[in-house]
């Protein structure tokens, strides 16, 4: 927020998009905005939106990684614990991502590799 503040007081004194991504770059280095955000923020104040704070956004919210979801993701692997990604997505009816992040991140699971066939030990006596 504070570099979108500079850019609207570069606005107000004059200055060019060019300019004032310039100028945020050498106060703030690698951290300062793309010069791409510069020109839409120009942009904004130019159309008179002078209101320096995001506008809400739409979308889903990030509520799928509920205390609720994550134990019903936890009682389905403890019922059957072959149950994949997808079919816990499926009938949860959240995505993929967010069962994968319930079960590494919330229940700290991880797949443990299975072998088909065990080492096999010859004996020294053959």
């Amino acid at each position: 927020m504070e570099q979108h503040v500079n850019i609207k007081f570069c606005f107000k004194l004059g200055k060019t998009a060019t300019e004032t991504h310039g100028m945020l770059v050498k106060v703030y280095g690698v951290d300062a905005v793309s010069k791409k955000c510069v020109f839409e923020w120009f942009k904004r104040v130019r159309d008179g939106k002078e209101d320096v704070k995001d506008e809400p956004r739409s979308g889903r919210p990030p509520t799928t990684t509920t205390p609720d979801n994550i134990e019903r993701v936890r009682r389905m692997l403890a019922d059957d614990r072959r149950l994949s990604l997808r079919m816990i997505a499926e009938e949860l009816k959240i995505s993929l991502d967010s069962v994968s992040n319930i079960i590494h991140e919330h229940l700290q699971k991880r797949k443990k590799k299975v072998y088909a066939f065990p080492a096999l030990r010859r004996s020294r006596n053959v």
